[in-house]
């Protein structure tokens, strides 16, 4: 079923957290890495080329990357390093 969400972290547990690697951490490396013929085709084939070109839109997006690199991952890593330095005190 094609969603438009995606899992960003998962909490293994409370001293574990895994994060998906996004493309914002490197927008230019990914775009290169996107525009390369044999993974455009794979993707186009996989998911359609609106999907990709969609995909490429959002990597040239300078307004959704500042945002996620400079509000939501640093609140993200913020909370997530209280709730273990909590956890430590409560220890």
């Amino acid at each position: 079923m094609p969603l438009e969400r995606a899992l960003m972290a998962i909490r293994f547990s409370n001293e574990i957290i895994g994060t998906q690697f996004h493309p914002e951490a490197d927008p230019d490396g990914m775009l290169v890495y996107f525009l390369d013929p044999e993974r455009r085709k794979t993707v186009i084939e996989e998911h359609s080329e609106k999907k990709y070109l969609e995909m490429i839109d959002h990597l040239r997006d300078s307004d959704k990357i500042e945002l996620t690199h400079n509000i939501i991952l640093p609140l993200f890593l913020s909370r997530a390093i209280r709730a273990v330095k909590r956890e430590a005190v409560l220890a």
